[in-house]
């Protein structure tokens, strides 16, 4: 198991958008399905490493990423109002579709404005791996 910590953008639908960011700003995933069950997210997801936060672009987080973030026990992230297709472009350099580009601009607009706190959580964790997971985890539940 990998445990690098991750900052994870979820599009949900019946075709759904997967993305995830680490710690130093690296894209790790980024994949869509249709009828992509939320045990398979978080199955994908776990593979990848340790999320840490979820994300999505709505203002109020869809019930069934709140479901898969509670699962994951990761830290729910949501911008203030929803991202705008012009800011979702704007943020997305990564993706096939709108699915795959919306999970990944909700990714990286998360990792934008965790970045102070992403900063402090790599200078206090020297190793990576699971010493730093934990280290954002105490660090984001604050």
């Amino acid at each position: 198991m990998n445990d690098r910590p991750l900052i994870v953008g979820i599009d949900p639908g019946n075709t759904s958008g997967i993305a995830a960011i680490d710690f130093d700003g690296e894209t790790v995933l980024v994949e869509s399905r249709i009828e992509f069950p939320s045990s398979e997210i978080i199955k994908k997801l776990i593979e990848e490493g340790r999320p840490v936060v979820v994300s999505c672009d709505k203002s109020r987080m869809p019930s069934s990423v709140d479901k898969i973030a509670t699962s994951l026990g990761a830290e729910k992230f949501v911008p203030e109002e929803d991202l705008s297709r012009q800011r979702k472009r704007e943020l997305s350099s990564e993706g096939e579709n709108s699915h795959e580009k919306d999970a990944y601009a909700s990714a990286v607009h998360a990792y934008k404005n965790l970045r102070k706190q992403v900063r402090k959580i790599n200078k206090r964790s020297e190793g990576k791996g699971l010493e730093r997971y934990e280290t954002a985890k105490r660090h984001l539940s604050d």
